[in-house]
């Protein structure tokens, strides 16, 4: 599977200029089977209303889901997965704190054979303190992270560069697919590594690396070659994360009540 996690920044580029074909053509080159984008659509009335989400599914002969965090003009703002693999089910993990912007995890899983893959799509906020609760609710026991099936993918933008509390966290139960390498921000001159691949049972990484925005995004894609490993494939992990010892030992909010 070839994977890319991109936020788009509303098909804003570094240079200024609104142009969703241009994110297309960026992501055409890579000729991805799998996206997942962050900041998807126009919140502020600035721009052209355009379905950005469904215009760059058509361009690249996908399907796609769509997660809205902020109610803006008839599109919405907020994440989308696309995929060129059948759609099974898909939902949107409210993550928004009182006070911060909306934010969401969005769930999608799709068919690749006869196995299953979910994945996760996020853009966490961007204090420490509200990304804690935002972890919480998706470790809690009933969150997309809380028992998660096998396989899984989670992506997107952290706003948390290692070796900061949500990296050390999560690098202990998934794999990083990139293993602490890809500044992704600014696109121009990136020195920060916001934007992040994890994989989780079931899965092999082939190939990884960050790839050019060419002037599409302030920040930079990933893209990832990822191999299903059959015989490592469950149908769910029994036991979820936040009661383990080791995510106890990592940080205490691991275990904390969802308030």
């Amino acid at each position: 599977m070839r994977l890319v996690s991109w936020n788009i920044h509303g098909s804003v580029g570094a240079d200024g200029r609104f142009d969703p074909d241009r994110v297309a053509r960026v992501l055409a080159r890579l000729e991805p089977d799998l996206v997942m984008l962050q900041e998807v659509g126009e919140r502020y009335g600035k721009q052209t209303q355009v379905d950005q989400a469904q215009l760059l599914a058509r361009e690249l002969g996908m399907i796609c889901a769509v997660g809205i965090t902020v109610e803006a003009g008839p599109f919405g703002y907020g994440l989308a997965t696309l995929s060129r693999f059948p759609l099974l089910d898909a939902e949107t993990v409210d993550l928004s704190i009182t006070g911060r912007e909306p934010r969401a995890c969005l769930r999608m899983v799709t068919a690749i054979g006869a196995a299953r893959l979910t994945l996760l799509n996020v853009h966490l906020g961007l204090a420490w303190g509200e990304r804690r609760r935002q972890l919480e609710r998706m470790l809690h026991q009933d969150g997309p992270l809380g028992r998660p099936p096998a396989p899984m993918l989670l992506a997107g933008d952290f706003n948390d560069w290692p070796p900061g509390r949500v990296t050390r966290l999560l690098g202990r139960h998934l794999v990083d697919v990139g293993l602490g390498r890809g500044r992704t921000f600014p696109a121009r001159i990136p020195m920060f590594r916001l934007d992040r691949i994890y994989a989780g049972r079931g899965l092999r990484v082939v190939s990884y690396r960050v790839c050019g925005a060419h002037g599409a995004s302030d920040h930079r894609p990933l893209f990832a070659e990822i191999a299903l490993v059959p015989e490592e494939i469950e149908s769910t992990i029994d036991q979820p994360y936040s009661s383990s010892s080791e995510a106890g030992e990592a940080d205490d909010f691991s275990r904390s009540s969802v308030r």
